[in-house]
């Protein structure tokens, strides 16, 4: 009976220190010998300070860096870290400002995420940006998108999935069993999963053989990370809101993390999105086919966006329209515009030229008047839009008619009715 005490505890002991053994973080450097670009940009990307900021009780860590009146806002993956895209921050920081964080440990959810996130932005005084994300990143871009719309410049999805319920059933005995694992077996069972499927769908990259062991990895981190990826929510993607943002779908047609029926439902579920597909470079293109990312994210971010252009217009109308100040209306319209609509349900149609209606705004002078973008629809140079126009003590919808004219867009024509 004592030796099989001695036994139990001595498998007891050797099962606590086998909990105790710290997981060893690599150094790139030393895995990575090569003094090229990439290695050079790492090291000095290495020396730039970080920040920190508490929210919640959680110290987040971030950089921030670069010039320019546009912010991009970089977020990573599961496994990843600030630096995951130093090679992005490198390349956009001459002419963006450039975020990039480090998910807490201690945060388990989106909306800790949320707070964390937009605390950093504030911090920053960053009111509108574009933001990068991929995989667990891009996950998080999407909840953005839900939840702060109108701070949304432009959102890049890459190497992600939409809101699904397929991780959760393909991982169940998996996610189960990692919460009993201890750290060190964690990380072997990722040493394997990077020998066997990421390295390979990468070609064997070196760069990227060295740096994903470089990160920084804890089993608490680990679960938290994998709450956030399962995190069930919803989102509307034809309400106008999310509709207006540009959207740049990236996937990897060998992705190993995200199989083809997630890609595609990230596809159907934003039928508005551009899409890039790369051709057998795995689930980190940012790391291992640098140069060719940074060119597709440039040509995106630096596209003209004609939706924002066409709210422009609206806007000029709209402002236009509270002063009563007809330079600002004639701006918004074209000289040959034409209105037309109802002043009531029951009235006759009106037909109204532009130079009447602008004598008609000038009478009235400042009005009382909430207005609001319902939808637009864009087509090369021609758009529609809905709008409402809430007076106090009467609403009417007005449908406009744009079109983009040396390079400018105007509207050229406006039908009215009153909102039932």
């Amino acid at each position: 009976m004592k030796k099989v005490l001695w036994i139990v505890g001595g498998v007891a002991v050797l099962l606590v220190l086998i909990y105790q053994i710290p997981v060893q973080r690599a150094d790139f450097f030393k895995l990575y010998p090569h003094q090229d670009q990439a290695s050079q940009s790492l090291k000095a990307f290495y020396e730039r300070p970080t920040k920190a900021i508490t929210v919640d009780g959680v110290e987040w860590t971030y950089y921030v860096g670069g010039h320019g009146p546009r912010t991009i806002l970089f977020l990573h993956g599961m496994g990843g870290a600030y630096d995951l895209w130093w090679q992005q921050v490198t390349a956009f920081e001459p002419d963006f400002r450039v975020i990039t964080y480090t998910l807490p440990e201690a945060v388990d959810n989106l909306e800790g995420v949320l707070r964390g996130l937009t605390a950093i932005l504030d911090t920053e005084h960053v009111t509108t940006f574009s933001a990068v994300g991929t995989s667990m990143g891009g996950y998080i871009t999407q909840y953005l998108m839900k939840k702060i719309p109108d701070r949304l410049d432009r959102v890049v999805l890459g190497n992600t999935f939409p809101p699904n319920d397929i991780i959760i059933e393909e991982n169940r005995t998996k996610s189960a069993l990692v919460r009993l694992l201890p750290e060190i077996a964690i990380q072997w069972f990722g040493e394997k999963s990077l020998n066997e499927k990421l390295l390979p769908a990468a070609g064997g990259d070196s760069l990227l053989a060295a740096f994903l062991p470089s990160l920084p990895f804890s089993k608490k981190g680990f679960l938290g990370r994998y709450a956030i990826t399962t995190e069930f929510f919803t989102i509307n993607p034809c309400a106008y809101p999310i509709r207006r943002i540009p959207k740049l779908i990236i996937e990897s047609d060998n992705d190993p993390l995200v199989d083809k029926r997630l890609r595609d439902e990230l596809k159907a579920l934003y039928p508005d999105a551009r899409v890039f597909t790369f051709h057998g470079e795995g689930h980190f293109p940012y790391i291992n086919a640098a140069d060719t990312y940074n060119e597709i994210l440039r040509r995106f971010l630096t596209a003209p966006n004609d939706i924002q252009a066409v709210e422009q217009a609206v806007y000029a109308y709209f402002e236009g329209r509270r002063k009563g100040d007809t330079v600002l209306l004639a701006r918004a319209f074209h000289p040959q515009a034409h209105l037309h609509g109802k002043l009531s349900h029951e009235g006759p149609p009106l037909f109204i030229s532009l130079g009447d209606y602008l004598q008609v705004a000038a009478a009235r002078g400042p009005q009382r008047i909430d207005t609001r973008i319902l939808a637009i629809d864009q087509t090369g140079d021609i758009a529609s839009c809905k709008v409402r126009f809430a007076y106090p003590d009467h609403t009417y919808i007005d449908y406009l008619t744009l079109i983009k004219e040396d390079g400018k867009w105007r509207i050229v024509g406006k039908t009215f009715a009153p909102a039932k």
